[in-house]
């Protein structure tokens, strides 16, 4: 019997979730930062810990200062990185990677 991360107490199939390739309980999946209780696939990831998307995980590791959002940033989506340029007119793939959104 698999074991919920944050309790560590046993998930039972009735009330198992399945996050971050692991079996939480319901009311265990909560954001790290602000302790909402977040529903598996709604959620960012940082270091194996389940956040908000908004405001928590944007405002933790999100790009900082008040500069244009994509000049000089990268953006992953559908399993690609892609760099966005004032200079250029295309999208340039930069690497292979998971969906990170950033609001």
């Amino acid at each position: 019997m698999p074991k919920c991360p944050s309790c560590d107490k046993e998930v039972y199939f009735a009330e198992r979730v399945s996050s971050l390739g692991k079996d939480w309980h319901r009311p265990c999946l909560k954001c790290e930062k602000c302790r909402k209780t977040l529903s598996a696939g709604s959620h960012a990831e940082h270091d194996g810990k389940p956040y908000c998307n908004n405001p928590c995980y944007s405002a933790m590791f999100g790009p900082k200062g008040k500069t244009n959002p994509l000049e000089n940033k990268s953006i992953s989506q559908l399993s690609k990185q892609f760099c966005f340029s004032r200079e250029s007119s295309f999208v340039q793939p930069l690497s292979y990677r998971l969906w990170t959104w950033w609001s």
